[in-house]
C-alpha cells in the first residue's frame, strides 16, 4: 500500500505531532477552517499566505519569524503598538509606508489565523496576481467606473466620490481619502486584492454589501496603472481660493461702475439745463 504526504489523514497526523512546536492548537481542524474564512476576510487584501509581498509582506513562515504573543497583540492592536513606539511594528510601517488598520479581531480569532498560517503548506502564488495580468483589464472602462461615468454593477459609490488622481481635469477628484496616483506603485500586486476586498473600515461600510466584481477589479486596476505609468498626467487642482479672490474683484468693479452710471439719466437734463 503507498500513499502520499499530500494525502489529507497524513498531513493532519503530521500536524497533531508537530502541532507545540508550530503553536497549533489541540482543536486544529476546527481552527484551521475558522482561521482560514478569518483570513481570507480580513487578511488576503494585503497579505498573501506565501512569500509574495502584496501590500504588506507575505506570511509564509511568520509564527516562527515572531512571537506568538507579539503576533497576537499586533493583529488585535496594530495601532497601539504603533503608537507606543513598538520597533517591529514602527519599522513596518517604515518600510510598507501603509499602516496595518484595526480590523477590531480577537485575540481568540487572532489565534484561529495563526493556526492556520501555522498549519497549511503555503504557496507563493495563491493569493498573488501580477501586474501584466492587471494590465489586461480595460483601463478606458477603469476610468469611466473610477469618475462614476459607468455605474458598478452593485451600484457601489464611484472612486472619484473620495478618491483622486491626477489627470481628471481641472476639478479634479474627493478629497476625503487618499490621492490614488501613486497607488500602483504603492500596492504593487496587492491593488487587486484591496480593491476586491478592501481592509480599510471606510471602505468595508460603502462596499459590504456592494462589491466590485472580477471584472470591475481589473479594470480598475488597469486604469490606477495607466495612471501611475504615464509620464503626460500632470496633476491638476483648480485654484478655487485665487478664482474666488478673482472673482470677487470683479464683482466689486462691476458694481462700482454700474453704481457711477446709476443717476446719469437724471444727471445729465439738469447739467443741460445750467449749461
Amino acid at each position: 500500500m503507498s500513499f502520499s504526504l499530500t494525502t489529507p489523514a497524513v498531513f493532519l497526523s503530521l500536524a497533531a505531532l508537530a502541532g507545540p512546536s508550530l503553536g497549533i492548537s489541540e482543536s486544529f481542524p476546527q481552527a484551521t477552517g475558522e482561521g482560514r474564512t478569518l483570513f481570507q476576510a480580513q487578511c488576503a487584501a494585503c497579505h498573501s499566505a506565501g512569500t509574495d509581498r502584496l501590500i504588506g509582506p507575505g506570511l509564509q513562515g511568520v509564527t516562527e519569524r515572531r512571537e506568538r504573543e507579539w503576533l497576537v497583540a499586533y493583529i488585535t492592536s496594530p495601532d497601539r503598538m504603533i503608537a507606543e513606539g513598538d520597533p517591529v511594528a514602527v519599522g513596518l510601517l517604515e518600510e510598507y509606508q501603509v499602516p496595518m488598520p484595526n480590523l477590531g479581531l480577537t485575540a481568540a480569532q487572532a489565534e484561529a489565523i495563526l493556526d492556520y498560517l501555522a498549519g497549511i503548506e503555503a504557496t507563493t502564488t495563491a493569493t498573488s496576481t501580477s501586474r501584466t495580468q492587471l494590465a489586461e483589464g480595460d483601463a478606458a472602462v477603469g476610468r469611466e467606473l473610477f469618475t462614476g461615468g459607468r455605474s458598478l454593477e452593485e451600484d457601489g459609490a464611484a472612486c472619484i466620490s473620495c478618491h483622486n488622481v491626477a489627470g481628471l481635469g481641472p476639478l479634479g477628484g474627493g478629497t476625503l481619502a487618499k490621492d490614488l496616483t501613486a497607488a500602483a506603485a504603492l500596492y504593487g500586486d496587492g491593488l487587486p486584492a484591496l480593491l476586491e476586498t478592501p481592509p480599510y473600515p471606510a471602505m468595508q461600510a460603502v462596499y459590504a454589501n456592494r462589491p466590485l466584481t472580477t471584472e470591475e477589479v481589473e479594470n480598475l486596476s488597469a486604469f490606477l496603472i495607466e495612471v501611475e505609468q504615464s509620464e503626460a498626467l500632470v496633476q491638476f487642482r483648480f485654484p478655487f481660493p485665487a478664482a474666488g479672490i478673482g472673482g470677487t474683484a470683479v464683482l466689486i468693479a462691476l458694481a462700482g461702475l454700474l453704481w457711477r452710471r446709476r443717476l446719469r439719466g437724471v444727471r445729465k437734463p439738469l447739467i443741460g439745463e445750467h449749461a
